[in-house]
């Protein structure tokens, strides 16, 4: 049985400071694992180092995962009073074991699986989900989503949200930061196309979240239960299908409908945001750069190919 691979991207991006923090651990005798994601918050100067304890004392913690939690409170009102965060955290104790999740604020966990797709696991401890939960509209309920319910400084056993996922091939966490800008559909698609390559997801997630204009840190850990293939039987991204055959890209038949034209299957390219968000890092082929960039207010994506924009 192969080990799970973990993959973490983290970007700082506008924000004065870097307030994420990320902590994970194998258990190579059984196959399981345990990690978690913090977001600190507030003004105080250890609040980067209270999420990160929060988040290392969470893996270590023996117990449950919302023991872990409760760990976690207590070691940074300890060491770091006056600081918060919010935080995630999930354990698996072996391959065919359920899920174990605990979480206080709005980092969430999903899971996802050929069969199911991408499921979120945690309901986010927001004023704006509390708004939704008395049927507000969305775009009302909005404003109130960085406004926290409950965090770990504050934390008690009533408080800690707890949830069981069954096993999956992949377990995702990501923080505001991503989830908050980029919207639920091109989540899916993202994690779909590149569930084979934790590495590569982690760092598309977190490029998703900048071409959204995302205004916080943006953090993305994966965990895989499914060794990453190697050989000609290895999936290919969609940008990689495009450079493979043109003609295979679109889906069943579109070559079909447009024989021998390239220029179609470029301009679909040029709408499919999943495809658009990792092309700068994965178009490169035989010395031949394809690539894709956005106009000034980041709405529209034009492909370059040989030169040739449409």
């Amino acid at each position: 049985m192969s080990p799970p691979v973990i993959a973490t991207d983290t970007d700082q991006g506008p924000r004065p400071s870097q307030q994420d923090a990320y902590s994970h651990r194998l258990e190579p005798a059984s196959g399981g694992w345990r990690a978690a994601v913090a977001d600190g918050f507030g003004d105080h100067p250890d609040t980067r180092e209270a999420a990160q304890l929060a988040a290392d004392t969470a893996i270590a913690a023996s117990g449950e995962a919302v023991d872990a939690v409760l760990a976690a409170h207590r070691a940074i009102t300890l060491v770091h009073p006056g600081t918060d965060c919010v935080m995630a955290h999930a354990r698996q104790d072996s391959p065919d074991e359920p899920i174990d999740i605990a979480w206080v604020g709005d980092c969430r966990v999903w899971t996802w699986s050929p069969s199911e797709g991408l499921r979120q696991h945690t309901r986010d401890h927001t004023f704006g989900q509390e708004l939704r939960d008395l049927w507000v509209a969305d775009d009302l309920a909005r404003v109130g989503d960085h406004a926290v319910t409950t965090s770990v400084a504050t934390a008690v056993l009533d408080d800690v949200g707890t949830a069981t996922a069954p096993a999956a091939d992949l377990t995702l966490f990501t923080c505001d930061g991503i989830h908050d800008y980029v919207d639920e559909r091109l989540l899916a698609e993202l994690v779909t196309d590149h569930a084979h390559d934790p590495a590569t997801l982690v760092q598309v997630l977190v490029d998703a979240a900048r071409e959204a204009e995302s205004t916080d840190n943006a953090t993305a850990l994966v965990i895989s239960l499914t060794p990453e293939p190697t050989g000609p039987g290895t999936p290919l991204t969609r940008q990689e299908r495009l450079l493979e055959g043109l003609d295979s890209f679109g889906g069943l038949g579109f070559g079909e409908r447009f024989p021998g034209s390239t220029e179609h299957l470029l301009r679909a390219l040029s709408e499919d945001r999943a495809a658009g968000i990792a092309c700068d890092r994965f178009l490169l082929r035989d010395g031949t750069t394809y690539w894709c960039t956005k106009d000034s207010d980041h709405t529209d994506h034009h492909v370059s190919w040989h030169g040739v924009t449409w």
